[in-house]
């Protein structure tokens, strides 16, 4: 089971005469952000919200739209904590002390100490609060079903392009068997022709031309990414988000390629690995859109 991050889901529920309607819309991020846009001030409902949707989705920028019609007018009790109030008023007073200031504690001083107003909880709230639950998880279900089936029409493009990159390393792998010992011979036959005017060591130039070879040689490349398939293979086939795997697999497959290419000896192995890449961007361009 793989998610896309795009995905869009709308529920409605109607509770005691309150009608809600919840839409939620995701869109690609590295991390969950969730942002609420709701008629409610209510930090206590705004934070239930956000709690229902941490469980299901782990990335993706989450916008929430709540419709509330409740058929009347109501307002919630606003209480002033008194205490809370006193204890600000001698905190500044103190601080007016201490910094030497001539400045007047004003209103609008106060009126930044949000914490001082309680909004009382009525019943009327919880029924909205039972109303937007239910229309939220009917929008929720919506669109975890939409990220699946954009996820696995992803993955569907994913596993192609592995294919075709695990079929041109195959390629790579089989003319690497019998080119290195043309590139040996051909090195060798170039060191004595340049050397013709001067007096080498035979055994130093062996010794120099096998050097050479060595560093071209990429049987260890090929078997890492051999490695990296398998991975990227076996993570694909898991029900937790593999978005950040797919990521750093596609970095270290990348690095690879990237050395092969440095490598390369024939012209023809150096055509596979441009086309390596091409197909390498295709995957990564997908794993940045899965959860």
């Amino acid at each position: 089971m793989v998610r896309s991050m795009t995905g869009f889901g709308t529920g409605e529920a109607v509770v005691d005469g309150i009608t809600t309607i919840v839409e939620i819309k995701t869109v690609n991020n590295r991390y969950c952000d969730i942002k609420v846009k709701m008629p409610l001030l209510s930090l206590d409902i705004l934070q239930r919200i956000e709690n229902i949707i941490q469980k299901s989705i782990k990335r993706g920028t989450v916008n929430v739209l709540v419709k509330i019609d409740s058929g009347c007018d109501h307002i919630n009790e606003i209480r002033l904590n008194e205490a809370l109030l006193k204890s600000y008023l001698q905190s500044l007073a103190r601080l007016k002390d201490i910094a030497q200031l001539e400045e007047k504690i004003n209103l609008a001083d106060l009126l930044r100490c949000r914490e001082i107003f309680e909004l009382v909880k009525t019943e009327e709230e919880e029924k909205k609060w039972e109303s937007i639950r239910i229309a939220l998880n009917k929008a929720l279900y919506l669109l975890l079903q939409s990220r699946e089936e954009e996820g696995n029409k992803l993955m569907e493009d994913i596993q192609k392009s592995i294919a075709k990159m695990k079929k041109l390393l195959k390629e790579i792998e089989i003319e690497k068997r019998g080119c290195l010992q043309e590139y040996r011979e051909k090195l060798l036959e170039r060191i004595k022709q340049l050397a013709q005017t001067v007096s080498l060591d035979e055994g130093r130039l062996e010794m120099e031309t096998a050097f050479l070879v060595q560093k071209s040689d990429i049987t260890e490349e090929i078997a890492r990414l051999k490695s990296h398939f398998s991975q990227l293979k076996r993570i694909t086939g898991n029900k937790l988000p593999i978005g950040r795997k797919l990521e750093f697999y596609t970095q270290e497959i990348g690095r690879e390629i990237n050395t092969i290419g440095a490598k390369s000896i024939t012209q023809s192995i150096g055509r596979k690995v441009i086309r390596l890449k091409d197909e390498l961007e295709k995957v990564k361009e997908q794993a940045r859109n899965i959860e």
